[in-house]
């Protein structure tokens, strides 16, 4: 068991090292550059705000080579990343439910582009919140955002 768990955790490092697999992320700052290459000097290509959800997809050194919602990409420093996990919504005008299914009731809308901390996810739908204040809102179906 030992033996299949170290393997596991050398197995994924290596894939995750490479490139090989992608993970989901956000931005851990506030006004961070996107870079065209993994350089402080490199064009930057836009700004990205505290909590933008990203798609990383390889890592080269302190860098990060990530994607958007938009499919925008370029490259972040990495300690400029955190590990909480956000969502954008992708739809003009999307439910957010009380609870994970289309019979609770609607406890409010948001719109394209708002951006929320996921807590968690039952099947089909995701529980999400407010970023800074940690705080549940409630739950969205997966197909009305992206990030999660």
């Amino acid at each position: 068991m030992r033996k299949n768990l170290c393997f596991t955790v050398v197995w994924l490092s290596l894939l995750t090292a490479t490139g090989w697999a992608s993970s989901m992320s956000s931005i851990g700052k506030d006004q961070v550059n996107v870079r065209s290459q993994p350089d402080l000097k490199s064009e930057v290509l836009f700004q990205a705000g505290l909590g933008y959800p990203i798609e990383i997809e390889r890592q080269e050194n302190d860098w990060v080579y990530c994607h958007d919602w938009k499919d925008n990409a370029g490259w972040v420093y990495k300690p400029l990343i955190s590990s909480i996990q956000t969502a954008v919504i992708t739809v003009d005008n999307a439910n957010i439910r009380k609870g994970p299914n289309l019979r609770n009731p609607v406890v409010m809308q948001v719109s394209k582009g708002e951006i929320y901390k996921v807590f968690g996810e039952q099947g089909q739908w995701v529980k999400i919140g407010y970023y800074l204040e940690n705080e549940v809102i409630g739950w969205v179906r997966h197909d009305l955002i992206w990030g999660d």
